[in-house]
């Protein structure tokens, strides 16, 4: 639903190996529901054509050798059972003009439920505002019709179910900064949040209880997911330093430094 950019890529194929490398920053930007006048649908608009066969033809063309049953039977699933795209279809009816968005607000708990459930969105995390209606950074605005990409932030809870709508088939909220930490024997949340690293390392450990982990399972893209999750950890890591030098300079001081005599008094 949304395209993912890197400063540079570097794809390794062959026989045995597929390698998924990049080299700068990864960023995941989003267009408009509705493609402008005369223009091809592509990324979030092929999945509003309207026409179940059109959007297949859509699909089929922008990569070769795809099969056309199995294209099929994943459109009707995710149009069924994906909460992001049942709320930007529904949302799309209601809005009067060009100039209304959508908004998927970045601090909004699902309905009824704990923040780290992970649950798929509901109908109510949506609100359509007018252009000048004040929004956060971390927001996710789409129009109805416009042009350009608008970026979104990795910090918002529906980055990747965005980008990889095969691995999350619900919607399902991801990782964000107020995730915090549950103690282990109370069940009480704490004051401590839980970092991507953290985030991750959970979702993607094996453990002997669960049978199967899909995550794992999904070949190629399971490659690019790790990657660009990876980048996300390091740009949360660099974003800590840059807001807290102060602290970390203190922090990294070496030990065989002296303090001065200004420094005892």
């Amino acid at each position: 639903m949304t395209s993912c950019g890197v400063t540079s890529t570097n794809t390794n194929r062959n026989e045995f190996e597929y390698v998924f490398s990049i080299q700068g920053q990864i960023y995941h930007k989003i267009g408009s529901l509705l493609s402008m006048l005369n223009d091809d649908h592509k990324f979030l608009q092929i999945y509003f054509i309207g026409n179940e066969e059109q959007e297949i033809d859509q699909r089929c063309t922008k990569f070769n050798g795809l099969r056309r049953k199995i294209i099929q039977d994943i459109q009707r699933i995710l149009h069924k059972y994906n909460q992001l795209i049942y709320i930007f279809r529904t949302t799309l009816d209601r809005l009067i003009s060009d100039d209304y968005k959508i908004v998927v607000r970045a601090d909004k708990r699902p309905c009824r439920e704990h923040e780290r459930r992970l649950n798929s969105h509901q109908t109510d995390e949506v609100a359509i505002v007018i252009v000048d209606n004040e929004n956060t950074s971390c927001d996710i605005i789409v129009q109805r019709r416009r042009k350009g990409l608008q970026r979104i932030a990795e910090k918002h809870r529906s980055y990747d179910a965005l980008q990889y709508p095969l691995i999350f088939l619900h919607g399902e909220d991801a990782y964000h900064f107020n995730l915090k930490h549950i103690h282990p024997e109370t069940g009480i949340e704490t004051n401590k949040k839980v970092t991507s690293k953290e985030f991750y390392a959970y979702r993607l450990m094996i453990r002997d209880n669960e049978i199967y982990n899909h995550i794992l399972n999904t070949r190629r893209l399971f490659q690019q997911f790790l990657v660009d999750m990876y980048a996300k950890i390091e740009a949360e890591r660099m974003l800590y330093i840059r807001l807290n030098q102060e602290t970390t300079h203190r922090r990294i001081r070496p030990s065989f430094i002296q303090p001065s005599r200004r420094d005892h008094k």
